[in-house]
């Protein structure tokens, strides 16, 4: 890393911790400000690098060595539940994500969710009912290859 990059992030890291900074484009005017001229997609690496996450409206810088507390991603939840039906579907290698969005494209009534790794989907749905209309409908298509 160049010095004027260090000087920089040593910038924003300063900035982020004596002020509240609410937008990339703020972030950079107050860096302007202090003689650091950065583009968006430059601001945008350096706040990876310095391990920055927007948490309730407000960039901060994550302590390396600690877990980013749930309190302060509050703001990137959106919703809880706990289906007690699940479905798991086995995929070929590497398929496991197309299916997992063709299940949910499909707008199943009662699935909740999918979740995808390489080869395996897991698919929560709401009820009983839900969870033997989905299985019927993907045992149906394995069957018909």
């Amino acid at each position: 890393m160049t010095t004027q990059a260090s000087e920089r992030r040593a910038a924003i890291r300063a900035l982020l911790l004596e002020r509240a900074v609410h937008s990339q484009i703020e972030l950079a005017q107050l860096l302007e400000e202090r003689g650091h001229e950065v583009s968006q997609p430059v601001l945008s690496r350096d706040l990876r690098a310095l391990r920055v996450a927007k948490a309730g409206g407000v960039y901060k810088v994550l302590e390396s060595d600690k877990v980013t507390p749930l309190e302060s991603l509050r703001s990137l939840l959106r919703a809880v539940s706990s289906p007690r039906q699940m479905l798991l579907v086995q995929c070929e290698p590497g398929a496991a994500s197309a299916v997992a969005r063709a299940l949910e494209a499909e707008e199943i009534s009662g699935v909740l969710g999918t979740l995808a790794g390489d080869d395996t989907v897991l698919v929560a749905i709401a009820s009983e009912s839900s969870l033997a209309r989905v299985r019927r409908r993907v045992e149906d298509l394995i069957e018909r290859r």
